[in-house]
């Protein structure tokens, strides 16, 4: 990234965080010469500046001419500043690239001015942007503030309004979760919405395909939430065919045949049969990702391919897989068996908070499962607390206590754990 200094007037040692970037016109020229060379165009500078960024050539990657903007140190005052400003001025100073277009305001209008003054302008500038992240200054008061498990409480994003694209939704499908949840996804005629190819489209559940009057075969408009998650956000109503029917959500389940209920309270249908194939698809993926047991080669291919063959139930099977079952599976050979057994192995030796977020408890996210695992320290100490006394724990609601003991109750999760 050439626009890093190779030097700076600072004998300390620091360690900087910013964003990488493609401008808009190396973008462009490196779509010109891909084209001229026979070669796909890349969709966006986003995507193009990631995967340019996973490249193991350094020489492709300094000749795709990316860029950065410096935003700060990994945490808070680390050179004696007291804000933010502060900070970013003696980044400045030391030859870093940060953003000229930074302003300290003292008032929550100053704040909502300035996002409105950039709302056009940003098409203007020489790269990319969705939106403007807003810092409180003080570093004494981001302290104060702190953190959730995900984010800082001191700082958010404004996302502008994406721009919407019509396209014609084809058909309405029913997609089951790893929890049973059945979520209605449209299926559309591919339309490019902000740089990508876009096909499908969640639309959340029945009461929002109701109060949108969403139609097989209506043209709709999509738009990408935050620039990034589709979505289908309206109905040409002018443009609706004669004869299109209100959509009824089915009745069962499309993979097991098993009938959907919805639960008093509850937006969403589930399948409740804890058999179905997509629901253990789902939870294995679950249980195998980077932030549960971390189970590297157990991808989406190779799960569906142990499900169908019936090779693993539920994730308490994994451990049961041998060499002899992974290689007469597609594309598994000696090594890549070898390796995933290896990694199924060594995910024996995941914390507890981890194991417990992995198994899937309903309303059981990574942060609920480190808040159980220091409360009850043990499985033992989870399997003997009442609901009552879950619900006692700070951050664990009446919801989160029920799903966890109704969890532990069934005899499959006795066998699982």
């Amino acid at each position: 990234v050439r626009s890093l200094p190779l030097r700076i007037d600072d004998p300390r040692p620091l360690e900087v965080r910013g964003e990488v970037y493609m401008a808009r016109e190396d973008f462009a020229a490196l779509n010109a010469a891909r084209e001229e060379a026979g070669l796909d165009t890349y969709a966006n500078p986003r995507n193009t500046t990631a995967g340019t960024l996973k490249l193991l050539d350094s020489r492709q990657v300094a000749a795709r001419k990316l860029r950065i903007f410096v935003h700060g140190f990994p945490s808070g005052d680390v050179l004696g500043f007291a804000t933010q400003s502060e900070t970013m001025e003696h980044l400045r100073g030391l030859g870093f690239p940060v953003s000229e277009d930074r302003r300290v305001c003292d008032t929550a209008d100053e704040v909502l001015a300035f996002i409105e003054s950039w709302a056009e302008r940003r098409h203007e500038l020489p790269y990319e942007t969705d939106g403007i992240v807003i810092k409180v200054d003080s570093f004494a008061q981001q302290a104060r503030l702190g953190s959730t498990s995900k984010a800082p409480r001191w700082a958010l994003a404004f996302k502008y309004p994406a721009a919407g694209q019509p396209t014609l939704l084809e058909e309405i499908r029913i997609q089951i979760g790893r929890t049973g949840t059945a979520t209605p996804v449209a299926v559309l005629t591919p339309v490019v919405v902000a740089g990508s190819t876009v096909s499908r489209a969640t639309l959340h559940n029945l009461d929002e395909v109701r109060r949108k009057d969403v139609r097989v075969g209506d043209t709709v408009i999509v738009e990408k939430g935050g620039d990034v998650i589709p979505k289908v956000t309206g109905v040409v109503i002018e443009k609706r065919p004669k004869g299109a029917r209100t959509w009824r959500f089915p009745r069962k389940c499309p993979v097991c045949r098993t009938p959907l209920v919805r639960e008093e309270g509850e937006v969403a249908f589930r399948c409740i049969n804890v058999a179905c194939a997509a629901q253990m698809e789902g939870r294995i993926e679950h249980f195998a990702a980077r932030g549960a047991m971390d189970i590297e080669g157990l991808g989406t291919k190779l799960i569906e391919q142990l499900v169908a063959g019936e090779l693993v139930r539920d994730v308490g099977d994994l451990y049961s897989l041998t060499f002899e079952d992974l290689m007469g599976l597609e594309r598994m050979g000696e090594t890549s068996s070898r390796n995933l057994l290896a990694a199924l192995e060594k995910s024996r030796e995941q914390p507890f908070h981890r194991v417990l977020f992995a198994v899937g408890i309903r309303h059981v996210g990574a942060h609920v499962a480190r808040v159980l695992a220091r409360a009850v320290g043990s499985l033992d100490g989870l399997r003997a607390a009442t609901v009552e006394e879950l619900e006692e724990i700070h951050e664990v609601g009446t919801k989160v206590a029920r799903s966890v003991v109704e969890f532990l109750e069934r005899p499959e999760s006795a066998d699982l754990l």
